[in-house]
């Protein structure tokens, strides 16, 4: 039977060996991603390496032991029923720490993670359940320490205005967004309240103030995390409760639908900084999607809603280097009121074409953070010719 204790087992072996997602489904042995590879994972720990295995099957996870699983990650409810009833997924944090004798190292050590559950059929349309549970860094490190260059982080911090962090699924969006945070909480040289609305929480940026104020540094910056649905129903509400707040900035953990995107609009028209992510790649198509999530009627008014509130798009992909690793590369553009007015005056149908360009006169395209891992050998010709094929300007 597999236990509590051997899932927080496989929990923090993931977490130790920096993959970034294990994979739970009904009838399936578990998978590991390590850097974009899918490794099946053994109930005792192990990594098969070899193209074949005997009783492989004996590592499955039964609908009894996936049961189990869910309700436990789902904080002992009935969370198959729940997705029953909602026909939806279910999102939630979960932390393991580690119990060990008094005097070990690792004593007490927390480690923290992102769950998605879902409900899917097999071949026999019976139904089944797939968890994908994301490892999450205690504490992010500084920008410098991401390779994370100066164009991008002067231009990050305004006293309003929207910065977003795009990039797909997996791609770094909230580990970079996280760290500009922590540089600003512990190094910012103006005073700041951040507050935030998440689904769910991934990086408790609280524990950067608490250890100052342990290690008797004043801050003068703090923020309060705060989860959907767990702490405030909506993101429509985190609007007007955040303005009753007086905060300089706010975080909304991802625009991916029309509410989130006029909810961060509306709270920079009201003359806050909003720091946001999307699942787009490069800034054309960022803009793009935002617009595009509204009627005919109401785009051209959402384009200039956001080229106005727009500060800085920064675009980020994880691709595989050279080591069997992974490292970024990034495309940004800071929207500097020539950039804003220019745009301003294009038409939604020609705004990929001049956005390419301004990407080349007052940012930078991601075709050249390619150009320069290749030719300092961190990613091969052949990984090199695949990105230039997608992202070579026209």
């Amino acid at each position: 039977m597999f236990t509590v204790e051997d899932l927080h087992s496989a929990l923090i072996l993931a977490s130790d060996m920096g993959a970034s997602d294990l994979d739970f489904q009904t009838e399936y042995p578990m998978f590991l991603n390590l850097y974009g590879e899918h490794r099946v994972l053994t109930r005792d720990g192990r990594i098969l390496d070899t193209e074949s295995a005997e009783n492989l099957h004996l590592e499955s996870i039964h609908p009894g032991e996936m049961r189990s699983i869910t309700n436990h990650l789902f904080r002992g409810a009935a969370a198959q029923e729940e997705m029953n009833r909602t026909r939806g997924g279910l999102n939630m944090s979960y932390v393991v720490e580690e119990h060990h004798p008094i005097g070990h190292e690792r004593r007490g050590k927390k480690h923290r993670f992102r769950v998605n559950m879902m409900q899917g059929q097999n071949s026999n349309s019976e139904t089944n359940v797939q968890i994908t549970i994301r490892p999450l860094p205690g504490m992010v490190k500084f920008p410098e320490e991401y390779g994370i260059p100066d164009a991008i982080r002067e231009h990050f911090f305004h006293t309003r205005g929207m910065v977003l962090v795009t990039g797909p699924t997996g791609s770094g969006k909230t580990t970079l967004l996280a760290s500009m945070l922590r540089d600003w909480l512990e190094r910012g040289k103006h005073s700041m309240k951040i507050i935030t609305a998440e689904d769910p929480i991934e990086i408790i940026l609280q524990d950067v103030i608490t250890n100052m104020i342990h290690e008797g540094r004043i801050p003068r910056s703090f923020i309060h995390h705060a989860e959907v649905p767990t702490n405030i129903r909506e993101f429509s509400l985190f609007i007007r409760e955040g303005m009753r707040r007086h905060p300089d900035a706010a975080m909304i953990g991802e625009l991916r639908d029309r509410e989130s995107i006029a909810v961060a609009i509306e709270l920079v028209l009201t003359g806050h900084l909003v720091l946001s992510t999307t699942h787009t790649i490069g800034v054309g198509a960022t803009i793009d999607r935002l617009i595009s999530g509204f009627p005919t009627e109401e785009k051209l008014m959402k384009k200039q809603d956001l080229v106005y509130c727009l500060r800085l798009v920064v675009s980020q992909l994880l691709v595989k280097s050279t080591d069997g690793k992974r490292t970024a590369v990034r495309e940004y553009l800071p929207f500097t009121t020539t950039v804003r007015k220019k745009l301003l005056e294009t038409s939604i149908e020609d705004l990929y074409l001049v956005i390419d360009d301004l990407l080349v006169q007052h940012g930078r395209p991601i075709i050249r953070d390619i150009e320069d891992r290749y030719r300092d050998g961190i990613i091969s010709e052949e990984t090199y010719r695949i990105l230039e094929a997608e992202h070579a300007l026209a």
